[in-house]
């Protein structure tokens, strides 16, 4: 295994920070060790690191003269005629390959190149090649799929990018994710999860579905403004176009009107974090890879779902970020340093929070709340997950089964 060699800005950058350890040492000896250090990490001469560590400020010397002119007209020609046969790839793709093409368009008579050229062809740098290839104007070029990122959808343009800030300080703020639990059986038929998560007090509403299509989606979103007591200001959903698309926009901004429908960035996942965590420990820890195809299935997980939406709003407590903090180590590495308020439950977070909830809602929750047995719960819903699971397996059975 070759050793990498150390670039030059990489050399300077070492060799100032050795530079502050050189000049502290008080001995000769402490500094003939340093400069075996840093001869055996930038292979440099030691009285050219003698002379470097007495320069004061450390830098590279300016260049006196340009350097001369490696890769002339007859090499930028070469590299056209070989970036049209491969249809203009990219520099990255077109240098492995770039003098054995030139040697087969030779072969073929598309071209003519002497063999200094060739040479030059074989030794030429990707960067050096970018460069290059920059000031060159493509020909025609064979139909792409599209180049970088897909163009916006209308549905997409409709709705404004944003993200839940983590100290969002009012309730009503809610992720919202869909869970597929298998793919599409020959009917099509499939058994979804829809999620929804209020960022400040973590309240959690879920809801299975059939599909996703703007029924099922609309019925849900239907079902969550009725069940839960937090009115709902913002539903923040990712770029899928279950949730962004022309039918749903129409009617969440006719049937919500105190409610704005906003979408994360495209190609950033972790713009909906919190939903993201909770479709793992709320769902997929729950079910795994189960398939899940028949109504009788669906009806099934949304009983689970109930139970466990008064398990883990009223009796499970939960952390909050409070402050957030890039910290240095002694190793040089910065990493994130949060802390965590005290867990309380998002039952209780929600009763403190402003602005409050109405009175009847929270006397129905706390009613709730005081006439549920939490050790009964558990084991209602372990039960209900065995059944569900015993359900689904007879059913992939006799799918498995000939006829």
């Amino acid at each position: 295994m070759t050793e990498e060699k150390m670039t030059i800005n990489a050399q300077f950058e070492y060799l100032g920070v050795m530079q502050v350890k050189y000049r502290m040492a008080s001995d000769r000896q402490t500094k003939s060790e340093l400069l075996d250090q840093m001869q055996s990490v930038t292979h440099l001469g030691r009285k050219y690191l003698i002379a470097l560590m007495n320069r004061s400020p450390l830098q590279r010397h300016t260049r006196c003269r340009e350097r001369q002119r490696v890769y002339d007209d007859d090499v930028t020609r070469a590299i056209e005629r070989v970036a049209d046969a491969l249809d203009w790839i990219c520099a990255e793709r077109l240098q492995p390959t770039l003098r054995q093409t030139a040697q087969r368009l030779i072969t073929f008579g598309e071209m003519e190149v002497t063999p200094a050229v060739l040479d030059k062809l074989g030794h030429i740098s990707i960067a050096t090649l970018g460069r290059i290839l920059q000031r060159i104007r493509p020909t025609e070029r064979l139909p792409r799929a599209y180049p970088g990122r897909r163009a916006e959808t209308s549905a997409q343009q409709e709705v404004p990018i944003s993200i839940i800030p983590w100290n969002e300080p009012e309730p009503g703020h809610f992720e919202v994710d869909l869970v597929h639990h298998g793919l599409p059986d020959a009917d099509g038929n499939l058994v979804c999860t829809i999620q929804f998560i209020d960022v400040l007090t973590g309240w959690s509403e879920r809801f299975a579905i059939m599909g996703f299509a703007f029924g099922a989606i609309w019925d849900a979103l239907q079902a969550f403004r009725h069940r839960c007591p937090i009115p709902p200001r913002e539903i923040h959903s990712d770029n899928g176009s279950e949730f962004i698309n022309c039918a749903l926009i129409a009617s969440f901004g006719k049937e919500l009107v105190h409610t704005s429908q906003t979408r994360g960035r495209p190609g950033h996942h972790n713009d909906n974090r919190f939903v993201e965590q909770k479709n793992s420990s709320l769902v997929r820890a729950y079910l795994g890879s189960l398939s899940l195809h028949t109504p009788a299935q669906r009806r099934a997980l949304d009983q689970l779902y109930e139970n466990m939406w008064l398990y883990y709003n009223f009796f499970q407590p939960v952390l909050r970020q409070t402050e957030r903090s890039a910290v240095s180590g002694p190793d040089g590495i910065i990493r994130i340093r949060r802390k965590q308020d005290r867990a309380r439950t998002p039952l209780e977070r929600l009763l403190n929070a402003k602005p409050p909830i109405s009175r009847e809602a929270r006397e129905r929750l706390l009613k709730l709340h005081n006439q549920t047995n939490p050790l009964a719960l558990k084991r209602r819903i372990h039960a209900q997950i065995k059944a569900l699971i015993t359900m689904a397996t007879q059913s992939q059975k006799e799918a498995a089964t000939p006829v």
